[in-house]
């Protein structure tokens, strides 16, 4: 038997990872480490579908927060620990988004893509782009958009300190 290749090692890690993450969010959250956190919140955004109970509900199932502001429909989450990922959801348009003052987009992609190669949420990317701006988008086989920016009120496309993925659905309350 050949001796598997650093290439090959390197993606059986992942993989590997991956299904670890993907079968047992509560375990990634756990960890007090914003990428694990930032995997756990893009799952939510995704599993959620733009709705508000469904969100909520993918959301307890890794122990985070929710707030629900209903005169301004919007509810707002957060992980049990730590204060560097966070998250909303805006009811009326279903619009997701996570965001992390710890990791820069790149990162943020990473954790994007970690979730995605788990497979357990039934939707896939079908096709990967950037929008006007420039920002890297995936249109998802539900319908739905993610886009990764930088984090905060006026995003671009890139940072290294900061990150958001932003989610557009035809969903909504």
């Amino acid at each position: 038997m050949e001796p598997m290749t650093e290439d090959l090692k390197m993606k059986t890690m992942i993989a590997l990872l991956a299904l670890l993450l993907g079968a047992s969010p509560v375990l990634a959250q756990g960890a007090d480490d914003p990428g694990y956190q930032m995997i756990d919140g893009i799952g939510a955004c995704i599993l959620g579908g733009g709705a508000v109970d469904a969100t909520t509900m993918a959301l307890a199932d890794v122990g985070w927060t929710t707030e629900i502001d209903g005169e301004l429909g919007i509810l707002m989450f957060k992980p049990a620990t730590g204060d560097k990922v966070s998250g909303w959801l805006l009811a009326q348009s279903g619009d997701c988004v996570i965001e992390s003052t710890a990791l820069g987009t790149e990162d943020a992609q990473t954790m994007f893509n970690l979730f995605m190669m788990g497979g357990n949420s039934g939707i896939e990317v079908a096709e990967s782009g950037t929008d006007a701006d420039g920002c890297t988008t995936h249109s998802l086989s539900n319908g739905g958009v993610a886009t990764l920016t930088s984090g905060g009120n006026d995003p671009t496309c890139a940072s290294e300190t900061t990150s958001a993925v932003r989610f557009t659905t035809t969903g909504g309350n």
